[in-house]
């Protein structure tokens, strides 16, 4: 019975040591002589770059709403597609079970995407979109720029001219980087086509493969040189 006791007293003090635990979210980062966000825009800002919105599309016009369904089932579609017609699985692209996963997950998606959201949600969905838009008036009225740390997982907020003065300092010291006095994008994907092609052509890569791979002169882009704000330096 004693032994008990000490069981039940144990469990008594971890529990309320436990109600003493409290959570801490990431502020963000100002460097700027004063705060020009009020009270409910940076209690937003310090959920973090990991905090997702409730209910986006919700808010949304119904034809948005349609767009990103599209987008959506495609995406999902199509890469669950390729993993089962691939290795080991092997199973033929015209099987009937795709045509009825497709059709399912269509109609999950029309569900999720339109099933009416309570009052009360429609609410926290309207106030979080409007502090978000906010956000993004001052951000851009004020020349100020976010990035997410490289550390902190939160967010650096400073002005766009200091960081873009820091970034030419930066190439100054550094001089890491050369510039080039032309721009490389078409030989580049003109010898990633033609690799695409010699492999296709030898059937050393299968025609999906090749379709996924190929890519798109109107939507390639060069990569881009960012920089993630060190806070903790």
């Amino acid at each position: 019975m004693a032994s008990f006791q000490r069981i039940i007293l144990q469990n008594r003090q971890r529990s309320s040591s436990t109600k003493n635990v409290i959570g801490v979210s990431p502020e963000p980062y100002l460097d700027l002589i004063s705060n020009p966000f009020d009270k409910r825009q940076w209690n937003y800002l310090s959920l973090g770059p990991s905090y997702i919105r409730v209910n986006q599309s919700a808010i949304r016009p119904k034809c948005q709403q349609e767009t990103e369904i599209k987008n959506q089932h495609k995406d999902i579609y199509s890469k669950v597609e390729n993993h089962l017609t691939g290795y080991p699985h092997l199973i033929p692209r015209n099987n009937a079970i795709f045509k009825q996963y497709s059709d399912h997950l269509l109609d999950y998606l029309n569900q999720s995407y339109f099933t009416p959201l309570s009052y009360n949600d429609q609410l926290i969905s309207l106030e979080q979109a409007q502090i978000l838009g906010s956000i993004r008036r001052i951000i851009q009225n004020r020349n100020l720029i976010i990035r997410v740390t490289d550390k902190g997982n939160n967010f650096y907020i400073g002005s766009a001219v200091e960081f873009e003065q820091k970034a030419t300092k930066f190439f100054s010291d550094t001089n890491p980087f050369i510039e080039l006095s032309y721009n490389p994008f078409n030989e580049i994907l003109d010898k990633v086509i033609l690799l695409l092609n010699t492999l296709r052509g030898k059937d050393l890569i299968r025609k999906w493969q090749y379709e996924q791979m190929m890519p798109d002169r109107t939507t390639c882009e060069l990569a881009h040189l960012y920089f993630n704000p060190k806070t903790n330096k």
